[in-house]
Order: C-alpha cells, then structure tokens, then sequence
C-alpha cells in the first residue's frame, strides 16, 4: 500500500498538495487549531509515503491555504465592524456581476471603493451591468441568522461570499463606462441569438438559456424537479460539463480547417476562457477553463498530460487564493466528480473494456470492417458507463450532504441526457454563429433546438419517474406544522405532509420572498391549498407570488368583503388561475392531509367590510390525531369576548397566537376557557404593539403552561410521532416539549 500510494503522490505531486490544502481547510471550520494540527497530520503521512520532500510540501500547501483563509475571514470580520459602525455613510464601488432585479430595486455584489470590502448592495431603480460604478448614502447591516426551518442562512452565505456587510441604498447615481456596456451588449446579443425565435417565456427557451447561458427558470418547479430527480440538475448551470462540450465543438471545427495543434490549443484555450465569461463566470465555468488551459497546455511543450496533476493545480491556487470558495455546493460538486472520474475512471474502463472485446483467440487482422467498428461502438459504450457510473459515485456523497437526496437513475440518464445536451448546445451554436448574418436564419435553428430541448425535458421526466430512480430524505420528518417567526407581524403556518400541504396565511410580500418561499423550497413542501384567517396584508400579502409559483387548488376566504388591496387579489387572480374560492363558515368541516381535519370554530360577518381586519379574523382549530390546536391568528378581546359570552367551545391542547394592532389579546378569562397545555405566541419587535407582553408569558408560565415565545424560540415546529405523543420544537433557541395524552 505504502508503495503503490507512494508512487501515485509522486506522479501526481500537485493533486496531493492541493488534497493537503483542502483537508486543512475544511479543519478550519472547528478553529484554527484543528487546522493546524491537520496540517502536521498529513505533513506526517506524506513523510511515510514519499520521503521528506513530499511532507515539507504538504505541510506548506495546508499551512499556506489555512494563512490565507484566516486571513481574508479576519479582514471580512474587521471590515463588517467598521461598515456597521457607520450612520448613513455615502459609498461607492464597482459591481462585480450584473445585478439581479428585486422586488422594487435590484442586488448585485459591490467592492467598495475605500477599503476594497465586498458588500451585498441593495439598490433602487434600474439593475446595472457588471463594472459599473455606484454611489449612494445608505446603511450597512451585519447578516442575520435564520430564524426557521429552511430559511436562508445569510450568516453562512456572506461568509462563502466573502461579504462583510449588507448596503441598503438610497436613490443614487449609477456610472456605466463604454467597456462594461460593450460587455453588457455581447452577453445580451449572446443571449438573444441563442433563443430568438422562440417564445421569451416557453418551456424550451428556458432549458436552452439554462443550459447555455447559465439562467436559472425561475418558478418553474415541475422543469426543475424533472432533471433534479433524474440527476442532470448540473445541466443548468454552466460548469464543467459545458465549457468541455464546448472545447469539442471547436476541436472538431478546428479539426475540419486542418488547424495545427500549435495553432488549434492557444485557441481553444481562448475560446473556453471567452465562453466561461460570456455565460457569467461561475466558479465551476472558470475552474474547467483553468484546468482545460493546465491540461491543454501540456501539449504545447510536449509533455504527458495528467488530469489529476491539472485538477490538482487548479484547486490548489484556488485553496490559497479564496479558499472560501471549496465551502460552496457547487465548487464541491464540480471538483469532486472530476477528482473521482480521475481516481476510479481508468481502473473502471478497463474492467468493463473486458466485455467490449473480441475473442481473444481471434487475430484482429481477421475482424471484418463492420466488426471493429461494432467492437469500437461497444469500447465507447463502456467508457461512457464506465464514467457515468463514477461521476455519480463521486457526486453521490455531496447531494446527500447538501441536498438530502440520491440519484442513482443518473448513471441509466448520463448518456442519453448528454447527448442530448451536447445537440442541444452544437445548435446553440450554430444560431449564434448565423444570428449577425441572419436572424431568420438563427430562429429557424432555433425552434429546431427547441425540439431537441422538448425532448431533453422529456427524457428527463421519464427518467426522474422510473421507480427507486431517486430517493429524497426529508430535513424535518412528516407530517408537521410549522409556525413561522415573521417580522413586522405578519403571520404564517404550514400543515405539511406527503400526501399534501396547507398554508394557513402566507405572510406579507417581503417576508414570503424573504423567508416563507425559501424555507418551503428547502423543506420540498409544496402547498396546494390555502386557508386565510382575516385580510391583514401581513397574513395575505405573499399570494401575488404564491400563487405564480405553486399549484394552489383552493383557498379558503374569511370575508367577502374588504378594502384590503392585497386581499382582493386573492379574489381576483385565484379563480382566474383556476383556484377553487369556499367561503369559511361556523362550523365547517374541512379535509386536512394525513388525516387532520381544520374545524371553522368561528367566521366573521362574511358580508361587512367596515372595522379594521384584527376585527374579523376567523378562528380554526386543528384537530389532529387527536390534539386539538388553536388558532385564533390576530383576534383581539372584541373576539374573545364574542366568543365566550357565546358559550363557544374553545378547549385546545396548543394556542397559537398573534396580536391584534390596536387591542388586547389573550386576556386570562380567553386563556381559561381554552386551557392549553402550550402557548406559542409570535413577539415582533417592531412596531410595538406586536410585542408581547412580558408578565403575561410570567402568568402563563406560572400556570404551568409551556410557553414558546416566537423572540426566543423563532419558528416553532409541531409534529406527533409514532406513539401518539405531541412534541413542540423552538428553531433558533432548540427548546423543545414532549406531551402525552
């Protein structure tokens, strides 16, 4: 073992140093000390593989990227304390990549100009290309935890980015020079030339832009899920994959020109440098550029190219350059499968090549011409398995790690959908070298292209649907209700389940793009039904993109009537969408998945419109093999009142509440009647009447009550297990309560 290891680290010194770099830095994520202590760990292994020389040069390789790493976190630490130190300040710097549009502005990353700090800046009007310059008063803020299941954890991406701070902008002036428009104007025309002809918003427009360009669809999450479970997701972010199909279509046209090799590998080294910063410059786009130019060059001075020694080159400038970088899926994915079709590619293509040959006691001068070229078919046959088996091998550990999920469908997938997209990019291709010529031309190549991308979401859907395909594995165990922890008051909960989801309002505009949407992504719950309490826009805001984005069926509504704009949308836009609109009336009964069941306990006058919404708020309860939880959303002591003096049965194990704007909520008698055994209470800081009442959390608790105060605990998970006992789980402060019957 000593030997063969041995040999193999000398043959491939540069893949050994780089493994050194990113086994320290991963060390790092414990501390300083764990990295350090990693480093000599490897220096002494290397030191019984290869001798001394070997372990001095690990032992610097891990040292180095540890120095570099530690050092760009302390300078990203030290500019994040002096930015948010600073009252409305007036900054400038230069975008470094095209800003993306939000609602009511655009967000771009910005290095500023004084200090050269990298800042996630929130601006107003028009997005900017990338280079351009920016200069507005604003506030910096530091990145914030996530306070529910799923959501985005800032904190974790501002450190893989690099960001020190968050730039909310004021209106300010905007700067574009004539080489950031002239770069904005290729990648547009790059854009346009590879779809025009087809619909801006069709299926197949999306799979091309994806797959050439990079340009995630967006709410298109039967698309997504089709080449995710089939895993070809990859295909839709220009990576490693595209820029080496790319370097074949120019190597084949090369080819035909007669180009020498001297003259064909500078420009083909050109061309994947060009194609990697015309599709946006990913990181995985830029790290196959690199390795391809490492690899290719080998050729130029006549050497023995070596995939893992070029990999191994790449990854260790990397490691010391912006080690942050190995932290991100992607960069992980993208060296990874590399590093392991080097590893375990050629021992696998040579053991399955075994069952592509000829019979050994036949000469090969007897095969007929037909023979060889069927025994030439089978030996590509068998590599192409051969390396889609180990990419999936490789990639395999990583999506289970990220994702939660395992593709073994992809090694059946790899060829055909390979195929398909290397059709799919040599006609992207074409149209773009016929669109400054012909756009008629380019659009008829085109809508040929869009039959091939039909056909590669077709394949996609079959092959995500094939059985034991693909396994997911849930990151909270279903069925539960999620109560969400929203600012501002706004309010949401999600009933989920495999069979079927509910959300039970969907918070305000922001706080459902900020927070709602990507927690239900990461959670992989798609709601397909609604249930509104009153039409507060904090509880029924978000259904201008919920309902563009999942397949809502019906919505229950509170009221008829309401001044309420965002509310109105609801009755509007949802039946136009083929959404089903029931009335919520005393009394009803309705079907939850897993076998719940949502009581109406009480329904405002359905056809006033006059009193604020905290007014007329509808009452449900849960029942739920058999738990019974309240929720009585942002009813005040005017509701409460009502209800207890009509003798209403309120009894529940769980209350969940929020708070009425201009009136008491959750006075003692309410409580007593409903006698929860838990109490979780939503505590907005701002504005202050969302905020919670101190003494009544002292009374509640002193009454035995488990109280969950959303402040503290963020968004609170309740699910029953297995043995029919209840359990509340708090996120940012993991306080959790067991309760049996």
């Amino acid at each position: 073992m000593q030997r063969r290891l041995g040999g193999f680290f000398r043959l491939n010194p540069l893949f050994g140093g780089a493994l050194a770099a990113v086994i320290v830095i991963a060390a790092c994520g414990a501390g300083l000390a764990w990295g350090i202590a990693a480093a000599l760990v490897i220096a002494a292994f290397a030191w019984w593989l290869t001798g001394w020389r070997g372990a001095l040069f690990a032992l610097l390789c891990g040292l180095a990227a540890e120095g570099s790493l530690w050092k760009r976190e302390a300078d990203r630490t030290a500019a994040t304390r002096a930015l948010t130190s600073q009252v409305r300040p007036t900054v400038a710097g230069r975008l470094l990549a095209d800003a993306r549009p939000t609602t009511g502005g655009w967000s771009a990353p910005v290095k500023l100009e004084n200090g050269g700090a990298k800042v996630w800046w929130l601006g107003i009007g028009v997005p900017p290309v990338e280079d351009s310059r920016v200069e507005s008063r604003g506030k910096f803020s530091d990145a914030e935890a996530p306070r529910n299941p799923g959501e985005f954890d800032q904190i974790q991406w501002f450190r893989q980015q690099g960001l020190s701070a968050m730039f909310s902008a004021e209106p300010g002036t905007i700067t574009t020079d004539k080489w950031a428009e002239a770069a904005a104007w290729w990648r547009r025309k790059f854009r346009e030339a590879v779809t025009v002809g087809l619909q801006e918003d069709s299926q197949e427009a999306q799979v091309i832009r994806a797959v050439v360009v990079g340009e995630y669809p967006r709410g298109e999450d039967e698309l997504i899920a089709a080449y995710r479970d089939s895993g070809a997701l990859h295909a839709f972010s220009v990576s490693g994959m595209h820029v080496a199909l790319a370097g074949i279509i120019a190597w084949w046209l090369l080819g035909r020109l007669r180009v020498s090799r001297r003259v064909a590998v500078p420009l083909l080294i050109v061309l994947m440098f060009g194609y990697s910063w015309i599709s946006g410059n990913s990181p995985p786009a830029l790290r196959s550029a690199w390795m391809g130019a490492v690899f290719l060059s080998a050729f130029l001075f006549r050497r023995e190219p070596r995939l893992l020694n070029s990999l191994g080159l790449v990854l260790l400038v990397t490691a010391l350059w912006e080690g942050r970088l190995l932290f991100l899926p992607g960069v992980q994915l993208s060296y990874g499968v590399v590093a392991v079709i080097g590893l375990l590619g050629g021992p696998l293509c040579e053991w399955l090549g075994r069952f592509a040959k000829h019979d050994p006691y036949i000469p090969g001068v007897l095969l007929t011409d037909g023979q060889r070229k069927w025994y030439s078919f089978l030996r590509k046959g068998t590599d192409n398995i051969a390396v889609a088996a180990v990419a999936w091998l490789g990639s395999t550990p990583l999506t289970l790690w990220h994702f939660r999920m395992s593709t073994p469908v992809a090694v059946l997938a790899a060829i055909p959908m390979s195929l398909g997209i290397f059709a799919l990019m040599v006609l992207a291709a074409f149209s773009t070298f016929l669109f400054p010529f012909s756009k008629s031309a380019a659009a008829w190549v085109n809508q040929l292209n869009g039959r091939v991308a039909y056909g590669c979401t077709s394949m996609a859907g079959t092959f995500a649907s094939l059985p034991l395909g693909n396994t997911h594995f849930d990151r909270v165990p279903k069925p539960f209700l999620l109560v969400y922890d929203l600012e501002y008051g706004a309010g949401a909960t999600c009933f989920a389940s495999d069979s079927g989801s509910v959300l039970i309002d969907c918070g305000d505009r922001r706080t459902f793009h900020r927070t709602i949407a990507s927690s239900l992504k990461n959670l992989e719950v798609s709601p397909d039904a609604v249930v509104l309490s009153h039409a507060d826009g904090g509880h029924v805001g978000g259904g201008v993109e919920l309902l563009q984005t999942a397949k809502i069926r019906q919505v229950v509504m509170p009221v008829e009537k309401a001044r309420s704009s965002l509310y109105k949308v609801w009755q509007t836009e949802a039946p136009a969408a083929g959404v089903k609109l029931l009335a919520a009336r005393d009394g009803m009964r309705l079907p939850f998945p897993a076998g719940a069941e949502l009581e109406v306990v009480s329904a405002p006058d359905p056809a006033g419109k006059d009193g604020v919404a905290d007014d007329r708020v509808a009452i449900y309860r849960l029942h739920w093999q058999g738990w019974r939880i309240l929720l009585v959303n942002d009813a005040g002591e005017k509701t409460e009142r009502r209800l207890l003096e009509a003798g209403t049965d309120l009894k529940a194990d769980v209350l969940i509440a929020g708070h009425h704007r201009t009136d008491l909520s959750l006075s003692d008698d309410f409580i007593q009647a409903v006698a929860p055994r838990a109490i979780i209470a939503s505590n907005s800081v701002f504005p202050v009447s969302e905020l919670l009442d101190p003494d009544k959390v002292a009374w509640w608790r002193e009454r035995g009550i488990a109280v969950f105060d959303q402040r503290e605990s963020g968004g609170v998970t309740v699910r029953v297990e297995s043995d029919g006992a209840l359990v509340i789980e708090g996120f940012a402060n993991h306080a959790e309560r067991r309760f049996t019957r």
